[in-house]
């Protein structure tokens, strides 16, 4: 490989693959090559493949997988992703846990050398193919992972990507980088389990909580409830966030928590986020994300500089089977209101409390009227003296 004879620099998006368990000892020969007979030409099948001319593609065989990188082409890596995992799929239906062939992909868009090799042939290195590699590396059997740089793009395309393209965590990668993976899965493709290798467990949110309060001052905060299921008590939460920067520096990012009462992934709750313009904001990393609580970082679409007033809202849908919303302000906020919103005809009568940092007695806010809309009931709580830093709000209906 002749890496003094560089030919371009390229913008190119990534599809990484490999064999889950190729080189395992205990497989056959025989075995070993069929998988990777299957394998290639199952690639060689799938629509994107076939309707990509080769020289739109970068291919390098890695020996238990392939690197295939798309010039000009975001959204064919993860088309291929879907269409591979849907034929191996097929395959292995009626074949012995052996003979299945299991894959892990990574997907990136980023910079690239193209180079030749000795027979004339352009193949490509460069941080780019690094970081594909790194994030295939996390995945488990049938993951389809994806840097954010890639999410991000993908899914200001489409809504459809919003379905299928899901953050997962912040990963800890060599060098000691820290990157947010996405999972791409489906019905029949990609696996919706959590990767462990490399997953960040060292929690930095008592840091980014601190670099927040030196940084924000929250006038306003607002919640609008909307019951949407009397049945399931599955909920609409939308909150907003009035805030300015009281600092020197810019501000590029802000944090969030979601806590829940059951059980649930945080690309189940549909989480979306929006600025002052409502234009949707990208989750940027995932510092915890157990069974019950979420915290995580948002992109602001610009920088927020000292003096300015902003504002953002995170909306999201949860099941409260137990007839009770909870939220704890991790920083003091001036103003605060809570709209809850549900049908007439369920003859609800809810409650807000306040338990003030370090008080265990629940106190009772006053509610303004009621608000009949129709079929449905609105009731609104304001509170105008502000609201402590570790203070809890629970409605209960």
């Amino acid at each position: 490989m002749r890496f003094d004879n560089i030919d371009s620099l390229e913008y190119v998006s990534f599809f990484f693959v490999d064999i889950v368990g190729l080189s395992n000892p205990e497989l056959s020969t025989t075995t070993q090559t069929r998988k990777l007979t299957v394998f290639n030409e199952s690639i060689s099948q799938c629509k994107t493949f076939k309707s990509t001319s080769r020289d739109e593609m970068i291919f390098v065989p890695t020996g238990d997988g392939m690197l295939i990188g798309f010039k000009n082409a975001l959204e064919k890596p993860i088309k291929l992703a879907i269409e591979l995992h849907e034929k191996l799929n097929d395959y292995n239906k009626d074949k012995s846990s052996s003979a299945k062939i299991i894959t892990r992909i990574g997907l990136h868009i980023g910079n690239v050398f193209v180079v030749k090799d000795a027979f004339e042939i352009p193949i490509c290195w460069g941080p780019g193919v690094i970081l594909a590699r790194r994030v295939m590396d996390i995945g488990d059997a049938n993951h389809i992972l994806m840097t954010s740089e890639m999410a991000e793009i993908l899914l200001q395309l489409s809504e459809d990507y919003e379905k299928i393209i899901h953050p997962v965590h912040n990963y800890q990668i060599k060098h000691g980088q820290t990157i947010l993976i996405y999972s791409v899965h489906g019905e029949n493709f990609g696996n919706r389990e959590r990767p462990l290798k490399g997953l960040q467990v060292e929690q930095k949110i008592e840091k980014l909580n601190q670099e927040i309060k030196n940084k924000i001052s929250y006038d306003k905060v607002e919640f609008n409830l909307f019951l949407k299921d009397p049945k399931t008590n599955l909920i609409k939460c939308k909150r907003t966030y009035d805030f300015a920067n009281i600092s020197e520096e810019p501000i590029f990012e802000v944090m969030a928590e979601i806590i829940t009462n059951v059980e649930r992934d945080l690309f189940e709750l549909n989480v979306q986020a929006y600025d002052e313009n409502d234009k949707k904001i990208i989750i940027s990393g995932i510092n915890v994300d157990t069974p019950y609580r979420k915290d995580f970082s948002l992109k602001l679409n610009s920088p927020v500089y000292k003096g300015e007033e902003k504002k953002y809202s995170v909306v999201y849908e949860v099941e409260e089977p137990k007839a009770f919303y909870e939220n704890i302000f991790l920083i003091s906020i001036k103003n605060f209101s809570l709209t809850f919103n549900f049908p007439t005809d369920c003859k609800l009568h809810p409650k807000l409390y306040l338990i003030q940092k370090q008080e265990k007695e629940k106190l009772e806010l006053e509610s303004e009227s009621d608000i009949l809309t129709g079929l449905r009931t609105k009731i609104r709580w304001t509170k105008t003296d502000g609201i402590l830093e570790d203070s809890l709000i629970r409605l209960e209906w």
